[in-house]
């Protein structure tokens, strides 16, 4: 006998067009505010009881939707793909890519809340649909990402792309090192207008890479591109490149090192952001960078000096960061030991020489004290002279045996001392107007709640002034009409 193959028979045609207009009928009563929550009720009904055959009919009435209709039916059929993601899985895995192509439809939205539901949506197809590669998801953002003109839509695609490669659990490393590149480039591009959202999506690319085969030519170009949006003046430009430098910093544990002091420097110069939550940001990327194992400090003249050109820093930056970080107590000893006139010991010296060296500093220091009290008190010096000669040649003696190295150590001494006096100032300066810049924006605050509580309870007011004043308006349009229809009744009796 031969074989028999039972193959699964399509829906009804009765069953396929009922649930088009149903569905149709829903979407269209997603529009009037009254019917709203009971038509997405119902769509989140069908969604769910949905069988694989009828897929696709809902598939093809979500996109179907034109652009011109109201914002919460848009939203809401982006929202529908997160229940279906949700709901039915890798079931879902053969029309992912007409999912996806819904989605980038929806990236130009200019209504903010769309283009949430876009990523939310990005996430759920992410996490729920596994059967599929993520290429097949990530691959068309990304080329949205990079070759679509529209604001609206650059801002949508880079938000989707770091959504999904954050929410995702295996992802294409290679894909991602080949889009890297071409993602970067769009920094320096002034068409793309995104620049924001595209430095969180480089971040996720980044922390998603995991320093896994990374190239040092990769971070030499990508660094320096980023580290420049830290003095935007646009504040979430500023706090997403904080971000993905702090992704570089926890994603790059080979390689991040070797930036280690020009990526500190540039930080402690950023740390003090008028806008706090950049402020915070700022100091965390800041403690991220000098966590990093390695001593930003022992990296050679030569390295440093490329490293420098390489980021195109200024020659005040990188004094400022070495001044910064001349804090550690080794580099403060061999100040001050220089600063003194003295040599650093070395550990190859015997104790005698240790012994020599410091009876000899320890003179050194008594002749440069007796110049500077001479300096100081000329006055009795000159007593001194009036009063005897011993006293006087005695003074000479002692003076003409200081060397003259010793006025330059002590002035440049005084001179440390006086510098670290006013770093200490201004720090203390900066610190008082950041406090009162936070406490500026605490006034401000309250000042606008205060105002738009104003602003409410004078729009309550005049609203009861108006039905006041409509009461009363109709009132006396009833005692008009009453006075006129009695004064009629009573000419007319009279002429009767």
């Amino acid at each position: 006998m031969p074989s028999v193959q039972i193959r699964s028979s399509p829906p009804p045609v009765a069953t396929v067009t009922d649930l088009k207009q149903r569905v149709i009928a829903c979407l269209n009563r997603l529009s009037d505010r009254d019917t709203l929550a009971l038509a997405a009720a119902e769509l989140d009904s069908i969604a769910l009881n949905l069988s694989p055959e009828t897929f696709p009919l809902f598939i093809n009435c979500l996109q179907s939707t034109d652009s011109s209709a109201k914002s919460p039916v848009r939203k809401h059929c982006v929202s529908l793909l997160s229940v279906l993601s949700r709901s039915h899985g890798d079931s879902l895995a053969p029309h992912l890519s007409k999912m996806v192509s819904t989605v980038l439809r929806r990236l130009r939205d200019p209504d903010t809340s769309v283009r949430a539901a876009c990523a939310a949506a990005s996430v759920d197809m992410t996490t729920s649909i596994t059967g599929t590669p993520f290429s097949i998801l990530l691959g068309p953002m990304i080329e949205t990402l990079i070759h679509d003109c529209d604001p609206n839509a650059q801002i949508g695609a880079a938000v989707c792309v770091a959504a999904a490669i954050d929410a995702a659990d295996e992802l294409d490393v290679e894909q991602l090192q080949k889009a890297l590149p071409k993602i970067g480039k769009l920094l320096k591009s002034e068409g793309f207008k995104a620049k924001p959202e595209l430095l969180g999506a480089i971040g996720s690319v980044i922390g998603a890479v995991d320093g896994r085969n990374s190239e040092k030519a990769v971070l030499d170009w990508l660094l320096p591109n980023v580290s420049e949006f830290l003095s935007s003046s646009d504040w979430r430009a500023r706090k997403a490149a904080a971000e993905a430098m702090g992704r570089i910093a926890m994603a790059e544990e080979e390689l991040a090192p070797l930036y280690k002091k020009a990526c500190v420097g540039i930080l402690e110069s950023r740390r003090f952001d008028k806008v706090k939550l950049v402020r915070e940001t700022m100091n965390h990327t800041l403690r991220l960078w000098k966590q990093l194992e390695g001593d930003s400090t022992g990296v050679s003249e030569s390295s440093s000096s490329s490293k420098s050109a390489s980021y195109g820093m200024s020659a005040t930056s990188g004094k400022r960061s070495n001044g910064l970080k001349g804090k550690d107590r080794n580099s403060n000893t061999l100040l001050s030991s220089k600063l003194n006139g003295v040599e650093p010991l070395d550990r190859s010296n015997t104790p005698k020489d240790v012994e020599q060296n410091a009876v000899e500093s320890k003179d050194k220091r008594n002749h440069s004290t007796l110049g500077a009290k001479r300096n100081l008190f000329p006055a009795k010096v000159s007593k001194v002279n009036e009063n005897g000669l011993n006293k006087s040649q005695v003074v000479q003696s002692s003076d003409e045996e200081s060397p003259k190295t010793d006025s330059g150590s002590s002035s440049s001494s005084s001179q440390a001392m006086n510098n670290a006096e006013e770093l200490s100032l201004i720090r203390n300066q900066i610190t008082q107007i950041e406090k009162q810049q936070s406490s500026l924006l605490d006034l401000f605050q309250k000042f606008m709640e205060s105002s738009q509580n104003g602003m409410q309870s004078l729009e309550r007011r005049v609203r009861g002034l108006e039905t006041s004043f409509s009461v009363i308006s109709t009132d006396l349009l009833v005692s008009r009409t009453i006075t006129r229809n009695g004064n009629h009744k009573r000419n007319a009796c009279l002429q009767n």
